[in-house]
This record gives C-alpha cells, sequence and structure tokens, in this order.
C-alpha cells in the first residue's frame, strides 16, 4: 500500500475517487449527450465531477484545477494527480505529454491518466501514468504515446531499462532517450527532433542546400568530414556512403540536397604540394579536407564526446580527439600515394 506521507490516504482509496469520478462523467455524457466533447470541456467536466465525488471523503474540498499548460490537469490532496485526455476517435490511444515535464508540479508524487473515448460508445479509462506511456513521438519536441490497454511491462520505461520517475529527474533524460532509440535505427536512418540542450536553432523551413548561407554550408562541410569518415571512400562509387551525412544535413540544419554528391566532389581535381611533393589529380574531396583543416582541428574539439561516440561508433576515446580521427580517416579513405596518407593532406593545410 502507498500512503501519502503524514496522512493516512492510500493510492486505493484515490483510485475509488476515480472510479466514481469515471461513473459520473459517464452519467453525465449520457443524459445530456455530450458525443462530441474536446479537450478543455472535458476535463472541465472531470474537475466538476471530480469535486462532487469527493462529497464525504477525505478529498473532499480537496480537488483543484491547475489550469492551462500545468501537468497535471487536476491534483487532489497536493499530492495525487489526473491528467485529462480526450479522443473523438474509437481507440485508447492518443499522444500524450511531453517528455520534459518542464510544466509539472513536483509536489505531485503519483499520477494517473484519465482517458475519455468519445468514438463508438463513450466510454473512460484510468490508468497509473507511466504505466500506460508506450512509444514517445516528435512534435516541436519529444512526447509520450498514451496507450490505455498497454500490457503491464511493455512500457517506454521497460524499453529503456529506467524507472519513470528515475527518468523524469534525470538532468539527462533527453540523452538516455536518444541513446535507446540510436540502437534501434537501421542503416542510413536517423533521429528527428528539436533538442532543447542544442544551442543551435534550425529553420523552421526546409531549405535546399544551394540556398543556405555560404558559412553554414561550410560548417556543415567541416561537420561531415569529422563525423562521417566513410565519404572519404573513393573507388566504391556507392551512393549509401552519403547516406549519414545526407540524413545529418536534414536533421541538423533542415536543408536538403537532390544531388549529395556533388558537395563533395564537383569541381574536378586538383593540385597540391604534400610533404615537399607536388601532386595533380587530387579528387575533389580531398582538396576540401585540405583547405578546411584549420576549421576541423578547432570544430573536432567542440563536438559532444557523445555524438562521436555515436558517429565513429566507438566506446571509449582513449586517444586525443584529432589522433582517432585521422585514423579513421586513413583507413576509411582509399586514396594512397607513395609515403603519403591522406591525413598528410590534412597536416599540410595546417601549414
Amino acid at each position: 500500500m502507498i500512503y501519502v506521507q503524514n496522512q493516512a490516504i492510500t493510492a486505493e482509496e484515490f483510485e475509488q475517487l476515480l472510479s466514481k469520478t469515471k461513473s459520473y462523467c459517464l452519467k453525465r455524457i449520457s443524459e445530456q449527450s455530450l458525443k462530441g466533447m474536446q479537450g478543455v470541456p472535458f476535463e472541465n467536466l472531470v474537475f466538476q465531477q471530480m469535486s462532487a465525488a469527493a462529497i464525504g471523503t477525505k478529498f473532499e474540498n480537496e480537488i483543484e484545477q491547475t489550469g492551462p499548460q500545468t501537468f497535471p490537469d487536476i491534483i487532489a490532496k497536493k499530492y495525487y494527480g489526473a491528467e485529462v485526455k480526450v479522443t473523438t476517435d474509437d481507440k485508447w490511444m492518443s499522444t500524450g505529454n511531453s517528455v520534459l515535464e518542464t510544466t509539472r508540479r513536483e509536489d505531485i508524487e503519483r499520477i494517473y491518466m484519465f482517458f475519455g473515448k468519445f468514438g463508438g460508445n463513450p466510454d473512460i479509462k484510468y490508468r497509473l501514468y507511466q504505466d500506460c506511456l508506450f512509444d514517445i513521438g516528435v512534435t516541436h519536441s519529444p512526447r509520450y504515446k498514451i496507450d490505455m490497454n498497454l500490457v503491464k511491462g511493455q512500457s517506454i520505461f521497460d524499453k529503456i531499462g529506467i524507472g519513470y520517475d528515475t527518468l523524469r529527474k534525470d538532468p539527462d533524460s533527453i540523452q538516455k532517450i536518444k541513446n535507446y532509440y540510436r540502437t534501434q535505427l537501421k542503416e542510413g536512418e536517423e533521429l528527428w527532433w528539436i533538442d532543447p540542450k542544442d544551442a543551435d536553432t534550425v529553420n523552421i523551413k526546409i531549405t535546399p542546400f544551394r540556398n543556405l548561407d555560404p558559412a553554414i554550408k561550410s560548417k556543415f562541410l567541416t561537420e561531415a568530414m569529422i563525423l562521417f569518415p566513410e565519404i572519404f571512400i573513393l573507388k566504391k562509387s556507392k551512393l549509401k556512403k552519403y547516406e549519414r551525412a545526407a540524413a545529418y544535413l536534414i536533421t541538423k540544419y533542415n536543408s536538403f540536397n537532390a544531388s549529395f554528391r556533388d558537395v563533395f566532389s564537383a569541381g574536378g581535381r586538383q593540385k597540391l604540394t604534400v610533404k615537399g611533393k607536388r601532386l595533380s589529380n587530387i579528387p575533389k574531396i580531398l582538396h576540401e579536407l585540405y583547405v578546411n583543416s584549420s576549421a576541423i582541428k578547432t570544430k573536432i574539439e567542440l563536438i559532444p564526446k557523445e555524438d562521436l561516440l555515436y558517429y565513429w561508433g566507438l566506446k571509449t576515446i582513449d586517444s586525443p580527439r584529432l589522433d582517432v580521427w585521422k585514423k579513421l580517416l586513413d583507413a576509411n579513405c582509399d586514396w594512397k600515394k607513395p609515403n603519403i596518407k591522406p591525413s598528410d593532406i590534412f597536416e599540410a593545410g595546417l601549414e
């Protein structure tokens, strides 16, 4: 049994209040033909009927409606909460609240979902909040997905392996969620959502790469050469080597390129002097490596370590970042000259 601290009120007693509230609401809905109710009217109805159901119980005069943009919608005894949701579809699924819960009343310890279904035969179900959250979707930020019929043990928290209360109180909750979903990605796939901890703000529009500001184009090119060493593969003319970089362009910069290969290969062959040797017929991507060497050296120290580990497919980084990247560069790039490696072209650009 769970009790409110310093008060002899059990979770079972609050569930009895929810059960009574459900009966009162369904009676009103049936009597007044309120089949088409939307969110706010339904929340108001629930508050009114819960207040009525509380009469003669320990919750009498202790029911409070919190107001717009506050989580949860209704609180009882400043400990229990009810988050009210409604759908006009004939199903028990919907989109829920933000993963971050930035508007949560922190004094509320135990929250239930109170869910009204008005498609088909109107009905109501209530359930412990975390037990009906099965996945995470994205609108403008990550949001939980609700399934009131979710099988016990199959919540998103069971999948991630972290308890609901532990995750919501974790200051790095978004990163833990991203880490889980990254393990579910197939080759060439990438996550998309606006990360509230990201210092860069993307445009609301999807923009063709050709229309980006030159400084943004250069920034992307630098980051792509750091994060995706497979783009330096030359002999294998496989477009899939650009898939991760193309996904990154979309998710990071809200931009796309219909001729993505041209970003790295258009412009023909170049000439460079490396280790005292004059080289001709240098592929465009290696010339870009030379030109952007200083930017790469600076940027590689600014990228979050967890991003480098993820994109490089490593578990740890034991050596200086730049040294690790140069090894990845040489391992991926199939351009070779006697006594000259791709990393030598990078070093030449720093001189």
